[in-house]
Order: C-alpha cells, then sequence, then structure tokens
C-alpha cells in the first residue's frame, strides 16, 4: 500500500489544486480511488490559446465533460483562456454553455474569462450571468460582447474587470453598475470602438476604480458618483485631434462631472492633452497624488487657490514641457508633503526634448514643505543634460531642510565623464542637513 492511499480525500483535492487542471484530470487514470477526485477540485482553470485544429474538438468536449462532472457544492473559481473560431473547433456556442453551466449548476464565485478570436463578431455570454447571486468576482477580457438585459441582480459581486470588451449599446456599462450593490473594485480598459461614448460611474459603495483609455477608443465624458471611493487611477493617452487644438484652454476635451469623494486618499492621473483645472479640486484631500499630464499649455494647469493639506506623497512625470510649472504650483499647495518622486513613464515621445528652461521664474519665496516636511527625494532617470531638470534638482537639494534621504538616478546611456560632472554640480548645491543621506546611481 502506497502512502498517498492512506490521506484523506479533502488533502489529497487540496494537492491537486496545485496542479493545472487537465493534469489533474489526468490523475484518474492512477487508480478506482484516483477516479473522480478531481471533480471536487474548487478551482478550474483551462488556458488552450495555443492548440492544433485537430485538437480544438477534443478540448471543447473535454471541458464541457468536465464542467458537467464536476461535484463540489461550488466553484471557487473558474478560468477560461481560449483561442477559438474559423481556425479551431472551440466555438462561441461553447462558451455560452460552459458560462450557463457554472452559473446555474456550480454557484460560481470567481469567473474570469479572456477570448481571443478570429469570428466575426465578439461572443455574446448567457443573460444568466447577470442575475447570478453567487459571484463575487467577474474578469472579463477581449472579444466578449457585454450585452446586459434590462432585469440584472449581482448582490455579491465585489470585483469587476472589463478589460477591451465590446458593449451592446452606450448604457450597457451604467446598467451593469447599477445593479451591483455591493461592488468594490472596478477597472475599466478601452481600445477600441466600443459603443460607449459616456462613462457613467454611479456606485456608492465602490472603493477603488481604475479606467484606462487609449487609441481608438472614444469618450464623450466621465460622470461619478462615488462616496465611499479611497483609490482612483485616470489613464487617458489618446492623442489629441485638430479640433481639440483649436478649442478653448477652458473647455477639455470631454466633459467630466465628478461628486464629492469625502475618502479618497490616493489618485493616479496620467492624462495627455487634457484640461485639468476642474479635475484637481475633487482630489484636494488625497494623501497620495501620481501625476503625467501633457497639458502643453500653462493655461491648461489649475490656477492658485487650491490647498492639498493632507498630500504626503507625489510622484509627478517630467515628460512634458510644463511638468516643472506644475510642480512649483503643487510644491507651494501641499504644506506637510513628505515624499516627492520625479520619474517618466517609458515610451512617452517628450521625455528626450529640450524643454523651455521655465523653472527660475516660478517660485517668489521657498515653499513650506520643503523648509518644515519634505523628508525623501527621489528622482528616476533624471536627463541631466536637460538644463530643466537640473534647476529643479538643484533647488530642491539647496532649500529641502528636513531631507533624510535624497536618491537620484541617471541614465545608463550617459557617459561616465558626464556622469560625474552632473553629481558635482548636485553635489555642491545640497544644502540639507548633515544627516542626509545623498545617493547618486
Amino acid at each position: 500500500m502506497d502512502k498517498t492511499s492512506q490521506l484523506p480525500d479533502e488533502l489529497l483535492v487540496k494537492v491537486l489544486s496545485f496542479l493545472p487542471t487537465i493534469d489533474a484530470v489526468r490523475t484518474s487514470l492512477l487508480s478506482m480511488r484516483w477516479k473522480s477526485l478531481w471533480m471536487w477540485l474548487p478551482k478550474l482553470e483551462y488556458d488552450f490559446r495555443h492548440y492544433s485544429v485537430s485538437e480544438g474538438q477534443g478540448l471543447a468536449r473535454f471541458i464541457t465533460l468536465s464542467l458537467l462532472g464536476h461535484k463540489a457544492p461550488a466553484i471557487e473559481s473558474l478560468s477560461l483562456k481560449l483561442r477559438y473560431g474559423a481556425i479551431g473547433s472551440i466555438k462561441p456556442e461553447d462558451i455560452y454553455l460552459w458560462v450557463s453551466l457554472a452559473v446555474h449548476d456550480s454557484n460560481v464565485r470567481e469567473l474570469s474569462l479572456k477570448l481571443c478570436t478570429f469570428a466575426e463578431r465578439p461572443t455574446k455570454l448567457p443573460k444568466s450571468l447577470y442575475k447570478c447571486i453567487s459571484i463575487v468576482i467577474l474578469k472579463l477580457k477581449d472579444e466578449i460582447l457585454v450585452d446586459v438585459p434590462r432585469k440584472v441582480c449581482l448582490p455579491s459581486l465585489k470585483t469587476l474587470f472589463l478589460g477591451r470588451v465590446t458593449y451592446s449599446d452606450e448604457d450597457s456599462l451604467h446598467r451593469l453598475l447599477s445593479n451591483c450593490p455591493v461592488l468594490e473594485d472596478l477597472v475599466v480598459e478601452r481600445d477600441r470602438i466600443d459603443n460607449l461614448g459616456k462613462l457613467s460611474v454611479v456606485v456608492k459603495s465602490l472603493q477603488r476604480l481604475t479606467l484606462k483609455m487609449s487609441c481608438p477608443c472614444h469618450l464623450d465624458g466621465i460622470m461619478m458618483n462615488t462616496p465611499s471611493l479611497k483609490y482612483l487611477k485616470v489613464t487617458d493617452e489618446r492623442q489629441e485631434s485638430d479640433s481639440d487644438n483649436e478649442s478653448d484652454s477652458d473647455s477639455p476635451r470631454y466633459f467630466y462631472d465628478f461628486e464629492d469623494m469625502p475618502k479618497l486618499e490616493e489618485a493616479d492621473f496620467v492624462l495627455t492633452f487634457q484640461n485639468i483645472k476642474k479635475f484637481f479640486k475633487f482630489v484636494t484631500s488625497i494623501k497620495r497624488l501620481s501625476l503625467c499630464l501633457g497639458v502643453y499649455t500653462e493655461e491648461s494647469l489649475y490656477h492658485e487657490g487650491l490647498v492639498f493639506n493632507q498630500l504626503e506623497q507625489l510622484k509627478i512625470c517630467s515628460c512634458d514641457s510644463d511638468w516643472s510649472i506644475l510642480l512649483s504650483r503643487l510644491l507651494e499647495s501641499s504644506p506637510n508633503l513628505r515624499e516627492l518622486e520625479a520619474y517618466v513613464i517609458e515610451d512617452h515621445p517628450d521625455r528626450r526634448v529640450v524643454l523651455p528652461n521655465q523653472w527660475g521664474n516660478q517660485l517668489n519665496c521657498v515653499p513650506k514643505c520643503l523648509l518644515s516636511s519634505l523628508e525623501t527625494f527621489k528622482w528616476s532617470e533624471m536627463y541631466g543634460l536637460l538644463q530643466n531638470q537640473m534647476d529643479v534638482a538643484k533647488y530642491i537639494l539647496r532649500n529641502a531642510r528636513c531631507l533624510k534621504s535624497a536618491t537620484i538616478f541617471f541614465p545608463t546611456t550617459y557617459a561616465k565623464e558626464t556622469r560625474d560632472e552632473m553629481i558635482e554640480e548636485l553635489s555642491l548645491s545640497f544644502q540639507g542637513p548633515e544627516t542626509c543621506q545623498v545617493f547618486f546611481h
């Protein structure tokens, strides 16, 4: 008698749960005892994005039989990552059946679908999915049609991820979100014409919201009513059109209507060519702020008067021409700032361009945060050959009186002699505490 035969079924099922589902099913050939153990697996994962045409029909039959034979009272997690359509035997009808089985028969709690297709249309999911009382986490990615029926009921859904999907009409997303009473985490990614015009997010329970938009998706506006929100990330990297260039600087490319977010603690914005005046008044109470704003005109920046009393951490991207203007205003408006980091997002087009040197004209007096609260200063990949960036770094090193650490990274492409010259220039500017640790890399 082998040692595994002495182990209880519950422990063996747990061991099987660490295997890919297809390998766990293969253990049914070991003996009569192992024949049905895999049917009690709480998590099922099918990743068949790479298969031959001859394998497609067998894979479809395998998934169907494994779902029909599942015996556990609930599926804790079902993940389907599939390629199907004209070149294989997995069809949209198969997806429809599998989701129906998971929803109707297995009380699925987490469902993740990633569908890569060669079919003419995105895959439609069963209406029963939108009435599933057990589902807590729902992730839909790529070639999926979000066709929300009139009657929706998702009373347990807490996490929703919608990545590059297509919507049946412009109200589908709003209709879906309006029927998720306990939703806490929402991610919406858009990079195609998906039938959405306005993004309407009205969820009283929502705590985390991530919106990511890139070409060629269209956006008329963002409307938000999320009084419980703690984290907000908005990325809009769509390119500016000619009509946008001609518009009034006080008019953004799209409207945004935000209700108060009194619990917001952290915000992350990557907004290309977007007027952000009105944006800022909704985030004055946050503690952590990350910014990359390709605004390019001073008129698009927020003006004096806003105060970020609770802001403790600030990250700002140095890739656009007005970044130093924005930084100076934020330093003046953030009297309790403790951590400052300058960085550059990869692939931003202006990162190596010689930008106007406007830093010297921005500050009439040293901001309060430099004199009394800033403790950590970090610059990731500082282009010291750009005078604007050198001036900013020298100013902070010269005037930050409470610094505990300062770290500056230079591009690896710089010659050693060039780096040594910049390090010497920055070191001579430093007038902070003797206990401050200064690192150059």
